[in-house]
């Protein structure tokens, strides 16, 4: 018997841990159309709330299905803000790397632990359940995207001075979703 309440608990905390890492927060809302760019397709598009003067970090999913690598300089946003494509590099240091290169048939995740890009200081607030046009900066080329402002889900939140439980006080509790993350 006691062989068979060992099993059920150590199923159990494998079931508890599947649908924590497969329900956990993604960095997008639920139901975020993305956009496809030729053979590279931008989904989970997020960016945290942050106030006139800060800095908000964006992350997103990146697929490419061509042939060629695609090189990610950063977004801009209509107030003409500069950004950063930033990194960890080890040891809690982070820094500007420059360029995200995404290899053909790689999908990564600007996931705001490992890389994100950064953006301001910001000329106007970003409210927390809103909507901005941006544009994707490829090397040389732009492309518009659709920029989700949602609760903060990631662990770069040091350029807003909204705390993560202010900032879930005041976002509707919706279903998320893990695409691309």
């Amino acid at each position: 018997m006691y062989s068979m309440k060992r099993l059920v608990a150590i199923g159990s905390v494998v079931a508890t841990m599947t649908a924590y890492f497969t329900l956990r927060p993604c960095s997008a809302r639920a139901g975020d159309e993305g956009t496809v760019i030729g053979d590279v397709t931008v989904t989970a598009v997020s960016a945290t709330p942050a106030r006139a003067g800060e800095v908000t970090v964006i992350t997103f999913s990146v697929e490419n299905s061509g042939s060629d690598r695609v090189l990610i300089t950063g977004l801009r946003l209509p107030g003409g803000e500069p950004s950063r494509v930033m990194g960890t590099f080890g040891q809690g240091y982070s820094g500007e790397i420059g360029a995200l290169s995404v290899r053909p048939g790689r999908t990564e995740c600007l996931d705001g632990r490992n890389v994100w890009i950064e953006v301001g200081p910001l000329a106007q607030d970003l409210q927390a359940d809103t909507v901005v046009p941006a544009r994707l900066v490829l090397g040389s080329y732009e492309s518009p995207l659709t920029l989700h402002v949602g609760p903060v889900a990631t662990g770069a939140i040091q350029g807003t001075s909204l705390a993560p439980a202010e900032i879930a006080d005041d976002a509707p509790a919706q279903p998320r979703s893990r695409i691309g993350c």
